[in-house]
C-alpha cells in the first residue's frame, strides 16, 4: 500500500524520488555555505538526507523540509528519528510554503516546476538568500557558480548556485 501510494503520489506531483548521492549532497552544503543560526530550507527533500547532513555540521542551524508524497515523507521522519537530529520534515507541497525567513534553499526537482518555484523566490526571498539546485536551473537566472560533480558511471551533475 506505502509504495502505490508512493507511485500515485509521484505522478500526481510529476516529480520522482530521486535520491541525492553523497557527493552531490555534500557539494551542495558546501557551496551553501551555511552559518550558525541560518534557517535552511530542503524543497522537495525526500528521505531528509541533506538537512540531517546540514544538521550535524552544523547544529545551530534550522532545518527544514518539504515533501509532498506520503510514503518518501515517512521515510524521511524515520531517518529524522533515527538520525537523533532536530529537523523538521513537513508533509507539504513546497510552493505553498512561506520561504520569507530562509537564509539558504536548497532543491533538487525537475525542469517542469522550476519557473514556479523561480516566481515564488522573486516573491519571496530576502536579499541575500541562498539557493543551490540539483541538475535543474531555475529560468531566467543566472547561476552566481555552477559546479560539475562527479556522478555515477563517469557522468557528471551540476549544481547551481544562486543568490537573490
Amino acid at each position: 500500500m506505502v509504495l502505490s501510494m508512493t507511485m500515485i503520489g509521484a505522478l500526481w506531483v510529476r516529480v520522482p524520488f530521486v535520491p541525492t548521492s553523497h557527493r552531490t549532497a555534500q557539494t551542495m552544503l558546501n557551496l551553501a555555505a551555511l552559518r550558525p543560526g541560518e534557517t535552511l530550507y530542503d524543497l522537495g527533500a525526500g528521505d531528509a538526507r541533506l538537512l540531517i547532513y546540514a544538521k550535524r555540521q552544523i547544529p545551530t542551524i534550522r532545518a527544514i523540509g518539504y515533501e509532498i508524497v506520503p510514503a518518501v515523507w515517512l521515510l524521511g521522519k524515520i531517518r529524522i528519528l533515527l538520525s537523533r537530529q532536530d529537523v523538521q520534515l513537513r508533509f507539504c507541497n513546497a510552493l505553498k510554503a512561506d520561504l520569507r525567513d530562509a537564509d539558504c534553499i536548497v532543491l533538487y526537482l525537475i525542469t517542469d516546476v522550476m519557473p514556479k518555484f523561480a516566481a515564488k523566490f522573486q516573491r519571496e526571498l530576502k536579499p541575500g538568500t541562498r539557493v543551490i539546485s540539483h541538475a535543474f536551473p531555475l529560468p531566467g537566472y543566472t547561476p552566481m557558480e555552477t559546479v560539475a560533480v562527479p556522478g555515477l558511471c563517469g557522468g557528471k551533475s551540476r549544481v547551481y548556485v544562486y543568490k537573490w
